[in-house]
């Protein structure tokens, strides 16, 4: 289910922007203009990066951009493989010096921040859950006064320990959690393991254990990766009592919560997608790509339309998707609260 905020922040940002310029993308054409170009970078194709891009797509198509009519949207697949990356990205900027360039995801956003911060050209990041350790921007929530902005892929860490906690109010084992928390050293996943551990601090009720592996660039650092999280799986096992899924290309995997499902009798309680809780996770709790990839579109067409990046605060996430597993808290004696399973709707899986 998506929770927006009351006052609907893509209303706002849409009479925004129509203040800003009230014209379409195909009447700017209409008058003359060039084809806008538009290099859209993706990660690696895992679920949460195509599906934001999808509504990112969509939204500009929606505003009135077509691609080989008014637009030229070129694709670049990194497939997690940053030299692969910088290559694809150097090489379409000697075609042609493109109007904006948006990226899906870490790793993206950091090789396209490295081309482009020298050369002016505007960058709109989404899919980043820490756009501050990750060197993209110097703080979330105002503008950066430079060529970039975007929208930050993160619910805060505080939010999804105190559910969790909450969740675990009436569990059959009582005393201090202890949370296994296998991650690599991907700049977000590294992130995520250290606003954890700063959101629990001083906290009796609940400890994250961690165990870091080496990120490999992708696809053929895939299976030593898994291989590695199996070690993490060995070592941790006994030591505590659930799982919580690293943001990150590990995370976002389907191989990385079936190891932790298959591999070891300790619960996954937080996953970082849906599928994740369709497995077997407890709950998790992100924020809803279609929102999230419709804002950074609206941001875009406001780059387009003349307003500087440098002027459009970073966003964090306006809306959330809330899942819940029911078969998994009956097996941990967990009564999950009235209103989390109203919030939930129809992501309640069983």
């Amino acid at each position: 289910m998506r929770i927006f905020h009351r006052f609907g922040f893509l209303v706002h940002m849409a009479l925004a922007i129509s203040a800003v310029c009230a014209f379409s993308a195909t009447e700017t054409l209409a008058a003359g203009e060039k084809k806008i170009r538009i290099l859209l970078v993706e990660t690696m194709p895992v679920p949460v990066v195509t599906d934001h891009s999808q509504w990112f797509v969509r939204q500009l198509e929606e505003l009135g951009y077509e691609d080989k009519k008014n637009m030229d949207l070129i694709i670049l697949k990194v497939n997690g493989d940053k030299k692969r990356g910088e290559h694809l990205l150097k090489q379409e900027l000697k075609q042609a010096r493109p109007d904006l360039v948006a990226t899906c995801a870490t790793l993206a956003s950091q090789i396209a921040h490295d081309l482009l911060h020298e050369k002016d050209i505007p960058q709109i990041f989404f899919t980043v859950s820490d756009p501050v350790g990750a060197g993209l921007i110097k703080e979330i929530g105002k503008p950066t006064h430079n060529h970039i902005t975007g929208v930050v892929h993160m619910i805060e860490r505080k939010t999804r320990i105190n559910m969790a906690m909450r969740l675990l109010e009436n569990r059959k084992k009582q005393g201090r959690v202890k949370i296994g928390f296998i991650h690599s050293t991907y700049p977000s996943s590294v992130g995520d393991l250290k606003q954890l551990q700063l959101a629990t601090a001083g906290r009796k009720d609940i400890e994250f254990v961690p165990y870091g592996l080496d990120y490999r660039e992708m696809p053929k650092g895939l299976d030593p990766m898994l291989s590695d999280v199996k070690k993490g799986i060995q070592s941790l096992q006994g030591r505590v009592d659930f799982w919580w899924e690293p943001s990150g290309p590990l995370g976002e995997l389907l191989a990385y919560t079936r190891l932790l499902l298959e591999k070891s009798n300790i619960p996954v309680i937080m996953g970082t997608k849906l599928e994740s809780v369709r497995l077997g996770a407890l709950f998790h709790l992100t924020p809803d790509p279609e929102s999230s990839g419709r804002e950074a579109a609206l941001m875009a067409d406001a780059v387009l339309k003349g307003l500087h990046p440098g002027n459009i605060s970073v966003k964090p996430p306006q809306s959330i998707s809330l899942g819940i597993n029911i078969t998994t808290a009956l097996a941990q004696g967990i009564v999950i609260p009235p209103d989390i399973l109203s919030l939930a709707g129809d992501q309640v899986y069983r």
